[in-house]
């Protein structure tokens, strides 16, 4: 079987248009109704050139040195070798000062964006940094527009499937996968973060694009704009996110099997040698310098939670990498991946059920493959599916459709042999593309886990630059699945409908703010309390007032953590975020207390409280 490159009409066309539209409102809706996280304060600072915590703004918050008291001093953690700890330690501390929204933002040097870089995320993703701080240049510096940015590259990936799709297999195709990535809930959530991830999934998409081109013509006339393309795309991608290296692994392991021509090989050398430049530029002079050796001190760090205290330590739930806790780990990532079980193995419940719906979906691939050995009535052939299926719920104790979707799925899955060996030879290698991009990626994951001993990077989004393969290849099924007898067709796409269903019911828990799965929490975050806090000072702010902010105890847990103060400065640093940057208000830290944000009105005893921020600081309590 070959599926023919249909061209593209004016109704392809406007229903692209569509997808697009319906893609971009469905990541638009919500953007910033909810408070920026942890990883997102980063963010936000880190592409201003400011180390969260300060650590590069010592002029601002202090202004002469002191020998530090016995008590305000760290204790050591085992880190880099001596000279590297000295660079990012400081051995005094400093007298806090009052300071200025102007002085928060004087000027900064590019060894700045390098320091912040390198405290605040590990020398990672240098390229997302620079193309943020470009846009909120242009769009002004708010939560809405650095969310925005990552929406752009969200609906870009939708285009980009659309193109990959038609371009290496048919309109059609292009069309469904659009369709699946636009309403997608992965992309969606990853679309409302101020984080690396958009990016880093269309730039890996695009780099994949412009190798199956090369390969796709490795004996004829290469243009060189391919290369060029691949390496751009490719190198950006790394310093959008170093765990793109999973992704290229899967192009030279690709290359092994169907490269063919030495000139080929010569060529793909190359680019992949220029590709990697960039990255290595920026380990060895750039701003990633410790990145190496923050992995490091990561990994060690993880392992002991693993080791020690698993539920009970300040980054979440950290097991150790046995084979059943990295098989619990990571079936969510593999069935997460695909439409059809995204969910199901948070949902169910009950061995005896799992083992029965597993059972069921065998059956039915057993009597698909053997029916028409068996002699019956044709009506009764036709329904012994839907007795298959159905069955279960009168069997299942819990989530009875749910249940019968998974049977339903796994009978759904079990024809890609069948259409890879219908498929012609041409068709075939770029199938084998789509399931190396599939399983690479979560397999590298896998294998790092067990590496390091702990299953911490066990994570959707660390492996989620396969969603867009999968989904063409299933894109690929479902017109498969078209030109199966009746029976089996309605039973696949009636459950697939009603897995919609229950995807619609995810997504809309994520604008609600109560998915853990998809945005980390289960009770509703409040808007932002720091642009808030911003807006109401700068309405009652007149001069003579002082501005006060709560100075909580500060848990350095590594190195990079350190600073030059025993205190946090980030509600300090996240409320003039949302200052004009040339206001002159007077700001301190108050070191007797903790939890609010004050304004001291002159001539007056008691401050106002502009906000308490107590339970508002997510990702710090």
């Amino acid at each position: 079987m070959s599926l023919k490159h249909t061209s593209e009409n004016l109704q392809s066309r406007l229903i692209l248009f569509v997808i697009l539209i319906a893609g971009c409102v469905l990541r638009i809706y919500q953007l910033d109704t909810y408070s920026i996280f942890f990883d997102e304060k980063s963010t936000m600072v880190v592409s201003q050139g400011i180390v969260l915590e300060g650590a590069n703004q010592k002029k601002v918050f202090s202004e002469r040195k002191l020998s530090i008291p016995a008590f305000w001093k760290a204790p050591a953690l085992p880190y880099p070798p001596a000279n590297v700890v000295r660079s990012f330690t400081y051995q005094e501390t400093f007298i806090p000062r009052a300071f200025t929204p102007a002085e928060f933002w004087s000027p900064k040097t590019m060894a700045d964006y390098y320091e912040a870089m390198t405290r605040s995320d590990i020398g990672n993703s240098p390229f997302y940094y620079l193309l943020l701080h470009i846009w909120m240049e242009i769009f002004g510096l708010s939560d809405f527009s650095a969310r925005l940015l990552s929406v752009v590259f969200s609906v870009l990936i939708i285009g980009l499937t659309y193109v990959f799709g038609k371009r290496f297999f048919s309109v059609r195709t292009g069309l469904i996968a659009a369709a699946i990535v636009a309403i997608e809930p992965f992309f969606i959530a990853y679309s409302h973060q101020a984080r690396n991830y958009s990016l880093t999934f269309l730039l890996t998409l695009l780099a994949t694009y412009f190798f199956l081109r090369i390969i796709e013509n490795q004996n004829g006339k290469q243009k060189i704009s391919l290369y060029i393309g691949y390496i751009l795309a490719a190198g950006l991608s790394l310093l959008s996110h170093f765990l793109t290296i999973s992704v290229l692994l899967a192009h030279a392991i690709y290359a092994l099997f169907f490269l063919r021509t030495v000139k080929g090989w010569i060529r793909m050398a190359i680019s992949a040698v220029l590709a990697l430049t960039g990255v290595t530029w920026w380990m060895v002079f750039g701003g990633g310098q410790y990145t190496l050796y923050s992995l490091n001190y990561q990994a060690d760090l993880y392992k002991r939670m693993a080791d020690t205290m698993p539920y009970n330590n300040p980054f979440g739930i950290i097991l150790p990498a046995t084979p059943l806790n990295v098989f619990n780990k990571s079936l969510p990532i593999f069935t997460d991946l695909v439409f059809f079980t995204n969910g199901l193995t948070d949902a169910l419940a009950g061995k005896r059920n799992i083992l029965f719906s597993i059972l069921t979906g065998i059956l039915l691939i057993v009597w698909y493959r053997f029916k028409d050995r068996i002699a019956m009535p044709g009506w009764l052939k036709m329904s012994v599916p839907f007795i298959l299926v159905l069955s279960g719920l009168a069997f299942y104790t819990n989530h009875r459709l749910q249940f019968c979707i998974l049977s339903v799925s796994l009978f759904a899955l079990s024809f890609i042999p069948d259409f890879h060996r219908q498929s012609d030879l041409k068709q075939r290698k770029k199938l084998w593309m789509l399931y190396s991009m599939a399983l690479i990626p979560t397999l590298f994951l896998i294998l790092m886990s067990f590496k390091n001993g702990h299953t911490f990077g066990l994570t959707q989004r660390y492996s989620g630059f396969s969603f867009p393969y999968v989904i063409i290849l299933l894109s690929l099924l479902l017109q498969f699945y078209t030109r199966m007898k009746p029976e089996f067709r309605i039973i696949i796409f009636v459950f697939l409908a009603v897995q919609l269903y229950f995807v619609s019911t995810r997504l809309k828990e994520f604008y609600e703010d109560r998915s853990l799965k998809y945005g980390y929490f289960a009770t509703p975050r409040a808007p932002n309390p720091y642009y808030k806090a911003a807006q109401k000072i700068s309405a009652l702010y007149q001069e003579g007032d002082t501005i006060m902010y709560p100075a909580p105890r500060f848990q350095i847990l590594s190195e990079m953590d350190r600073t030059f103060l025993p205190y946090s400065v980030q509600d300090a640093q996240l409320t003039n975020l949302y200052f004009p940057k040339d206001a002159q208000y007077i700001q301190v830290m108050d070191t007797t207390q903790t939890s609010s944000i004050l304004l001291k009105k002159a001539g007056r005893k008691t401050p106002v409280e502009i906000i308490k921020l107590k339970g508002l600081r997510y990702g710090s309590e």
